[in-house]
C-alpha cells in the first residue's frame, strides 16, 4: 500500500530511519488510521497512538525531507564542479601535447589554433565553474 502523507499542500517523505540501525523505515497506517513503523532486521515496533504523536511524526518528517533535498542540492553542485574540473585538466593535457607537437622555430598554424581552441574551451568552463554556487542558489531560491 503506497502511502502519502501530506502537510499542509506539500507532499512529504514517508520514511524515517531506524534509530539502531539507519535503515529508512516506511510509515505504515493501521486499520484505525494510526501510523506505526516496524524495522525487520532489528525487530522493532513503534506505534504513535496519540495526534499530538502523530503530528510530531509529521513535522519530524517534513523536517527530514527537506534536509534530505538540502542535501541533494549540495550534491548536485559538488558533481557539476567535479565535472568541470575533470574536463578542464583534460583540456590543458591535450593544449600541453598540442604545444609540444606544433614547434618552436617552425611552429604547425593548425596545432595552435587547435591549441587557443581549446584554451577557450577552458576559459568558458572556468566561467561557468564560477557561476555553479550562483545558479545552485538561485534554484534553491526559486522553490
Amino acid at each position: 500500500m503506497e502511502l502519502t502523507l501530506t502537510l499542509g499542500k506539500a507532499e512529504i517523505m514517508q520514511t524515517v530511519p531506524c534509530w539502531l540501525c539507519g535503515k529508512p523505515l516506511d510509515l505504515r497506517i493501521t486499520k484505525g488510521g494510526k501510523f506505526y513503523l516496524v524495522c525487520d532486521p532489528d525487530g522493532i515496533q513503534c506505534f504513535i497512538r496519540r495526534e499530538q504523536g502523530m503530528e510530531r511524526l509529521k513535522k519530524l518528517i517534513k523536517h527530514l525531507a527537506r534536509k534530505d533535498y538540502q542535501l541533494e542540492q549540495h550534491t548536485e553542485s559538488f558533481f557539476a564542479i567535479q565535472a568541470i574540473l575533470r574536463e578542464i585538466e583534460d583540456l590543458k593535457q591535450e593544449i600541453e601535447k598540442l604545444e609540444d607537437k606544433a614547434g618552436f622555430l617552425f611552429p604547425d598554424e593548425e596545432l595552435l589554433r587547435a591549441r587557443d581552441a581549446l584554451q577557450k574551451r577552458v576559459n568558458l568552463l572556468l566561467s561557468q565553474l564560477e557561476q555553479v554556487p550562483a545558479r545552485k542558489q538561485a534554484e534553491t531560491e526559486g522553490l
